[in-house]
């Protein structure tokens, strides 16, 4: 349980389908990088399968669905070239933020550190962060470039906490902050380690989303206040 806010000590949001509605923004960059080596990915196996992992992950996970080995230098090349094409749809602004973000993270921000944990690249995370107003509010941004594994690794969320305690000079502790996500396959990482989790179900269902401590249909302040009270 989240047991009231009195006693949350952080607040880390996962980015894409969190604060911001971009996971179509990154599946086109997939479809169309795919597209030009051959590969067709639809978006059914890309929201059913792979929401969650980094980019790296993604292309991964792609590969191996199809039996195709990845060199090194072949997956450097396909990160490169989604991340060209990310960059443009983003400069074209092909997202927005989440209904009622803005209020909710101004809301909190005024009570806890905020950090952000992604598995975007740190250049898409600011770009969308500025669009949205909204790069003010964050102490620590941890992108796919700040940990050696993504996700759905856990790896990134510790290292934020950590970040988070150095600049804060507190000590925040997993069992004292909550974390917005929108994947299944990250909470279930992430609850043994003790965070509590709350699941946004932008791009997933409710259903799929109830291993978190709580779940929230959409990210308005009164949605989130009444969850963190409970």
């Amino acid at each position: 349980m989240l047991e009231g806010m009195r006693k949350i000590s952080a607040v880390v949001f996962d980015f894409d389908g969190v604060l911001v509605q971009s996971e179509h923004l990154h599946f086109e960059a997939f479809a169309r990088a795919a597209g030009d080596v051959g590969i067709e990915l639809s978006a059914s196996e890309y929201f059913e399968n792979l929401i969650g992992y980094d980019d790296r992950g993604v292309w991964r996970a792609i590969a191996s669905a199809r039996g195709i080995t990845l060199k090194s230098g072949q997956l450097l090349e396909l990160l490169a070239h989604k991340a060209r094409v990310a960059r443009q749809l983003i400069l074209d602004r092909r997202y927005e933020a989440l209904e009622g973000v803005e209020e909710t993270v101004r809301s909190l921000w005024r009570r806890y550190p905020l950090a952000i944990c992604s598995g975007a690249l740190r250049d898409e995370i600011e770009l969308m962060l500025e669009g949205v107003r909204l790069r003010d509010c964050f102490r620590v941004i941890t992108s796919a470039e700040d940990v050696s594994v993504g996700k759905p690794d856990p790896a990134g969320y510790v290292h934020t906490i950590a970040e988070l305690s150095r600049l804060t000079q507190k000590s925040i502790k997993a069992e004292s902050t909550v974390v917005f996500e929108d994947a299944p396959r990250v909470i279930e990482r992430l609850r043994p380690l003790g965070f509590r989790t709350i699941g946004v179900a932008s791009t997933q269902s409710l259903e799929s989303l109830s291993i978190a401590d709580a779940v929230v249909s959409d990210m308005r302040w009164s949605t989130v206040r009444a969850v963190l009270s409970a």
